[in-house]
């Protein structure tokens, strides 16, 4: 079950943040959208690791 977690893309986290840059954009609030973005994984799309690195 855990490996079915790493390897997945953070969907919900992804989506979350986009629409905190959208509402940023547009002037809303979106602290709150960034923080469930950060909460469900969003960011966990910049440190995955790449193909051929040393996985186990």
């Amino acid at each position: 079950m855990e490996q079915a977690k790493t390897k997945g893309l953070p969907l919900i986290g992804i989506i979350f943040l986009l629409l905190g840059v959208f509402k940023f954009i547009n002037g809303d609030d979106w602290i709150v959208w960034i923080i469930l973005g950060v909460l469900f994984g969003g960011l966990g799309v910049f440190s995955r690791k790449q193909k051929g690195s040393d996985e186990q």
